[in-house]
């Protein structure tokens, strides 16, 4: 099984904001709600891309908020289940 690094280079929030394509207050929001750290990172950038992509579709910043958040548990919880049917096999 291959383990992926998380890159932790750190961007700025007006770097983070230029190269993922949305304008630097929104990438501030998303700090100050607690979707992201101060310390960005490549990972970041990926979750800031799919911020624009949700207000391309006309979602508002606190809908992209809940969205997100739930997208969180949902990964959370298939992670727990997969290791629950890992365990069960054995």
């Amino acid at each position: 099984m291959m383990v992926r690094r998380e890159e932790r280079t750190e961007i700025t929030i007006r770097k983070a904001a230029e190269r993922a394509g949305v304008q630097v207050h929104v990438a501030r929001h998303c700090v100050e709600v607690g979707l992201m750290d101060r310390a960005l990172t490549d990972r970041d950038l990926a979750e800031l891309r799919r911020v624009r992509r949700l207000m391309a579709l006309g979602i508002n910043l606190p809908g992209i908020e809940v969205i997100l958040r739930m997208r969180r548990q949902i990964q959370t919880l298939q992670a727990e289940l997969r290791e629950l049917e890992r365990r069960t096999r054995q």
